[in-house]
């Protein structure tokens, strides 16, 4: 039947592989995003444990090392508890080499017994190597590390490996598949928590106020997350009671790995959220346009499916029939649809990730892509085929008999499709307003400015502690860094910061500001942070709107200054000048710090984001072992700095890894324009899409409206009617739909950017309503152009081949 219709067959195929494959992409991305299980033993038993409280993106689920013991010794719920944290490595084979840097984890000795991960070379830790502060130098290795540093050498199991000048002993690979046990981050080796305080020079093993670790555990048989959270809570009662100075108000949530991330990071909830709406708006697209390719189609088999009543078919197994030629129809979409599904997912694997963390981001087609894809082309064919089929089933057996062109179902079947048409344009207008509306925000984004120059600089980034660098040397060598490179040929300034605009790398400081009110039971507010040199706002290009900037006698063993946006000044000292104010850093019994200065507010973590309290503290009192290099260059091109910062580098100390090195130029375009760019991408061609569809569904209306009047219109036509009334009678079939349509696009358009604003940074309170007509009236345009096809045929029918013909 499907071949005796290619015409029929191809465009039903085509408009559901744009609906099912658009939904399919967008499956594999929230897939790779949130649902994909962790690649463990019975990943459903492993669950999070971390403090109950949101930071500023999400939840916070970092433990400090003492709670985790605590927590892993006094439990009652758990067959064990692991902690991982990550940290950067300086590695070589042995002393003579340059050391390279790679991104992994200290994780506990029971970590792959927990996880159920056995390596697939050598051995895992021994729980007793996790017992000896530093006594067991041992390292587990990723498999892409293996495969990249050790060419897949299968010996490499008893070597040795020099990890931040302390030599270890590697024990094991593990397996390919397995990535670790963080959504993000794929670690390139693994090595003891107790071999930490030697690695870093830190003993972070006895700070319980110090929290870096993520804990998870494996449930015991029969254990619920409700019992394990009732264990935990009276633990950290207990935690509180002994230690108030660090524990204070610190609940414990036991959280499921897909809470977990919803938790964490609601803006990739709300983009996946967005783009999952988008997609399945596309699919009810592209299903109303087959349902009313498949009523229209009914007219022509009206006969043949007579026939078959009339000869004692059933009308359940007819149904079945039908239902099973629009699966058939399914699958060959969904089949389609995959070149759609590989497109989507090729564009979002091409969105640039950091360079210096091993982000784990990477959607492919995999089975359960593949199953999922099924299950929707089946719930598709209902979606679509139903309705289509239970009508054609449901005929008057004489008048059928008589004509293969018997009305069938009359005024309610028209007005049933034309619903299904201003659905699909309602629908596309909403695909079309969000696509827009998102795209205008980044441009407007882009307009206002980041609040720092992406010209003239250039960004080189060192870390001191893999090379076992004390605090003293750490700070002599930045400041030799520092004072080289602004000597140096071609800079014009130059400044250290820890963090990066845009490097999404601003970690959470705790303050409470004199004079503001703070609730009951609260410490202080959590705000990001920054240590940064002098110079660096006049080299970074941020303006200081009040007060100054940093000097070079703010440094160690002078008072506490500090620099705030201008977004913080305003949140803690509104109608105030901030210059003079103070505030206690951590708690109310931290140290005192004053505002020298305040700093415009600028974009930190991405170019949508809204504006953020900040604090700059100086890099002399506020120390850090990872600083960037920001240096400004005379030459438009500032990658000719390159060698003259790796030349400065190398007279300082030749031993010193560099952990990347970039223009801002080139770093901005990859984490702001090309990241805007692929959303806006992804979201127009959702949109486009539902445009296709819901036109083509609009000219078979309007061309299956034409031929069931032709007599009609012949008679009008026969008795003086001209083919310009024809022509205005049948556009106006198609723009009362398209008007209809449109309208109630408008209205679901409003409460689409209403949800987006609530959940979506981009567009956080900046809705540009004027755009709504500017998108409406263009689709009204479109839709008579649709509409105008079958049109102008009606307008040149021959009046007497009309009334023969019926």
């Amino acid at each position: 039947m499907l071949a005796k219709n290619p015409g029929f067959t191809l465009v039903a195929i085509g408009s559901l592989a744009i609906g099912i494959g658009a939904t399919s992409a967008s499956f594999s991305i929230a897939d790779v995003l949130l649902l994909r299980p962790l690649p463990v033993l019975e990943p459903a038993k492993l669950v999070s444990v971390a403090p109950a409280r949101q930071s500023a993106f999400g939840a916070d689920s970092l433990l400090s090392y003492p709670d985790y013991r605590d927590f892993r010794d006094h439990n009652r719920s758990f067959d064990g508890l692991i902690a991982e944290g990550f940290n950067r490595f300086g590695f070589s084979p042995d002393a003579t080499t340059l050391p390279k840097t790679a991104f992994g984890a200290f994780v506990s000795g029971n970590f792959f017994r927990v996880v159920g991960v056995q390596p697939a070379l050598g051995r895992a830790f021994l729980e007793s190597e996790d017992q000896g502060a530093g006594r067991d130098a041992v390292v587990v290795l990723g498999h892409d590390f293996w495969l990249t540093q050790f060419n897949a050498n299968p010996s490499v199991v008893g070597s040795m490996l020099r990890l931040n000048g302390v030599e270890c002993t590697i024990i094991g690979v593990v397996p390919e598949r397995f990535s670790g046990v963080d959504v993000d981050v794929k670690p390139a080796l693994f090595v003891p928590l107790a071999l930490s305080p030697r690695l870093t020079g830190q003993n972070n093993l006895e700070r319980r106020g110090f929290r870096w670790l993520t804990v998870k555990g494996r449930l015991k048989p029969g254990v619920g997350i409700g019992q394990a959270q009732a264990d935990l809570s009276g633990l950290a009662a207990g935690l509180e009671r002994d230690y108030p100075e660090t524990n204070r108000n610190q609940k414990i949530q036991v959280r499921s790995e897909l809470e977990l991330r919803m938790k964490q990071s609601p803006p990739t909830v709300a983009v996946v959220g967005m783009q999952c709406v988008l997609a399945i708006c596309v699919l009810l697209v592209a299903c109303a346009n087959v349902a009313g390719l498949l009523l229209s189609r009914a007219r022509a088999r009206s006969r043949e499916i007579a026939v078959r009543l009339a000869i004692g078919a059933g009308r359940a197994a007819l149904v079945r029939q039908l239902l099973l030629e629009n699966s058939l129809l399914a699958l060959a979409g969904g089949l389609a649809g995959m070149g759609l599904d590989y497109a989507n997912i090729s564009l979002f694997n091409s969105i640039p990730l950091s360079s210096d963390v091993p982000l784990s981001y990477h959607a492919t087609v995999d089975i359960r892509v593949l199953l999922f894809t099924v299950a929707i082309s089946l719930a598709s064919t209902f979606l679509f085929g139903l309705a289509p089929a239970l009508q054609a089933t449901r005929l008057d057996l004489v008048p059928a008999l008589k004509t293969a062109n018997s009305p069938s179902g009359g005024r309610l079947r028209l007005w049933g499709r034309n619903v299904i048409v201003a659905g699909q344009v309602a629908l596309s207008l909403v695909l079309l307003i969000v696509s827009v509306v998102i795209w205008q925000a980044f441009r407007s984004e882009f307009r206002q400015g980041t609040g720092f120059r992406t010209d003239h600089l250039y960004l080189t980034s060192f870390d001191t502690s893999p090379i076992h660098y004390t605090e003293e040397q750490g700070q002599r060598f930045y400041r030799e860094v520092l004072d080289q490179t602004r000597r140096a040929p071609g800079v014009q300034s130059a400044a250290l910061t820890s963090s990066i605009p845009l490097g999404a790398s601003f970690p959470n400081t705790s303050v409470l500001p004199e004079g503001y009110p703070v609730p009951n039971g609260q410490q202080g507010f959590d705000v990001f942070s920054a240590s940064v040199s002098d110079g660096y706002f006049e080299t970074i290009g941020t303006p200081i709107v009040e007060g100054r900037g940093f000097l070079q006698s703010d440094r160690a063993g002078t008072p506490l200054v500090a620099v705030v946006n201008a977004q913080l000044a305003a949140h803690y000292w509104p109608h105030q000048k901030a210059v003079g104010k103070r505030f206690r850093l951590r708690n109310a019994s931290g140290p005192w710090v004053q505002v020298v200065g305040v700093a415009q507010t600028g974009k930190y973590f991405w170019i949508a984001e809204p504006p953020l309290d900040l604090v700059y503290f100086p890099y002399t009192q506020m120390p850090q072992s990872g600083l960037t290099v920001v240096a400004q260059s005379a030459a438009a091109d500032a990658t000719v700095l390159a060698p003259v910062l790796r030349e400065v580098v190398r007279k300082i100390d030749p031993s010193m890894p560099v952990s990347s090195e970039r223009s801002m130029q080139n770093f901005f375009s990859e984490r702001a324009v090309k990241i805007s760019d692929i959303i806006v991408q992804i979201v127009g061609i959702l949109g486009l899409m539902g445009l296709l569809l819901a036109m083509t569904g609009l000219y078979a209306l309007v061309a299956y409206s034409v031929s069931r009047r032709s007599r009609e219109i012949g008679i009008r036509m026969a008795i003086g009617a001209d083919s310009e009334g024809v022509l205005r009678m049948v556009l106006k079939q198609g723009l009362v739909l398209g008007s209809i349509g449109a309208g109630v696009g408008l209205i679901l358009s409003l409460l689409a950017c209403h949800a987006l604003s609530s959940a979506l940074w981009i567009l956080s309170g900046r809705v540009n309503y004027t755009l709504f007509p500017a998108v409406a009236l263009p689709l009204l345009a479109v839709t008579l152009l649709a509409a105008y096809v079958p049109a102008r045929r009606a307008s040149r029918i021959d009046p007497m081949r009309a009334l023969r013909d019926e």
